[in-house]
């Protein structure tokens, strides 16, 4: 698995969140491959020797980039979920309110999603990482349908919760990947999830 040293002076810190904010961009932009280091540490503000000493190559910065995405991510949810815990909310506007969040999160990142989403299928690693994250998400979303198991009318309310955690996971995916959802307004998107999931899970309605 690849990894790097956290650096502990504050000015490689810093030079540090550059490289990985500039390859963020670039990924986003479908230019990652095709720019060079020298050009990389121009557009990071900093020097080539810097970004050997603390990356070694565009591997590395590549697999750093996507490590700060899911932590990011990670962390996101957890505060998504912390605020959720702080409402008396029906399972039902729990669900709706945790999709909206989801992509809440990610609006504007759907560039570097689909990168890393399509370097994920080429890249075992990438694709480990990426596994872990949803299962992060399926997770969390299981553990929020199921603190309410009286409201789940589904004859198995566990395995149905798995599963709608995955048809969850998989449609946000193939809307990062595509930007929509059929002829489904963007708008309406979460509420129409959430209409899909709860009924499934033939949640009482609040």
């Amino acid at each position: 698995m690849y990894s790097i040293t956290s650096p502990t002076q504050a000015r490689s810190k810093k030079a540090l969140e550059r490289f990985l904010n500039v390859a963020a961009e670039l990924l986003a932009n479908n230019q990652f491959e095709e720019t060079g280091i020298s050009q990389v540490a121009q557009l990071a503000e900093s020097s080539v020797g810097t970004f050997y000493r603390l990356l070694g190559d565009k591997d590395m910065l590549l697999y750093a980039v996507h490590d700060r995405f899911v932590e990011q991510s990670r962390l996101a949810i957890d505060s998504l979920v912390a605020e959720l815990g702080s409402q008396d909310l029906s399972l039902e506007a729990q669900i709706e309110s945790l999709i909206q969040g989801m992509i809440r999160l990610f609006n504007g990142s759907e560039g570097l999603l689909r990168a890393l989403i399509r370097r994920s299928s080429a890249d075992l690693q990438f694709r480990q990482r990426f596994h872990q994250l949803n299962a992060y998400i399926g997770q969390t979303f299981c553990r929020i349908a199921l603190a309410r198991r009286s409201d789940i009318g589904h004859p198995h309310p566990e395995q149905a919760a798995d599963l709608a955690a995955h048809m969850l996971l998989a449609g946000m995916n193939y809307f990062t990947m595509v930007g929509s959802l059929g002829v489904t307004p963007r708008e309406v998107v979460p509420g129409e999830l959430s209409r899909l999931i709860c009924n499934y899970l033939e949640v009482t309605h609040a």
